[in-house]
C-alpha cells in the first residue's frame, strides 16, 4: 500500500520512529526552517519543531529510546527526546 503527501514546503531530510506506543512516526525536515512530526499512515501532523536555518540532517538514536537527533545549516546539532506524556495530551485534547 502506498501513501502520499505533499509538503508545500519542500523536503530536505526523511526519518522514521516509533513512539512510546510503538506507531510510527515520520520526522520531515522542509526549506521552511521546521521539522515536522506526521503520524503514519495518516500524515496527521503531531507537531513541528523550529531551527534557526534548515535542517539538514536527521538521525534516531538507540531503538527504544524516543531520541533523534538534528543538524542544522549553522553547524548546531541538537539532541531530541520524543515525550509520551505530550502525546496523550494531545490525544486527549484531540478527541474533546
Amino acid at each position: 500500500m502506498i501513501y502520499t503527501h505533499e509538503e508545500e514546503h519542500g523536503v530536505l531530510g526523511l526519518c522514521g520512529l516509533n513512539d512510546a506506543e510503538a506507531k510510527p512516526i515520520l520526522l520531515c525536515s522542509c526549506h521552511d526552517n521546521y521539522v515536522r512530526l506526521y503520524d503514519l499512515p495518516t500524515f496527521a501532523e503531531r507537531g513541528k519543531l523550529f531551527a534557526k536555518r534548515e535542517v539538514r540532517a536527521i538521525q534516531i538514536g538507540p531503538a527504544g529510546t524516543g531520541l533523534f537527533f538534528t543538524g542544522d545549516a549553522t553547524g548546531q546539532i541538537t539532541v531530541w527526546k520524543l515525550d509520551a506524556e505530550l502525546k496523550k495530551q494531545t490525544t486527549s485534547s484531540s478527541s474533546s
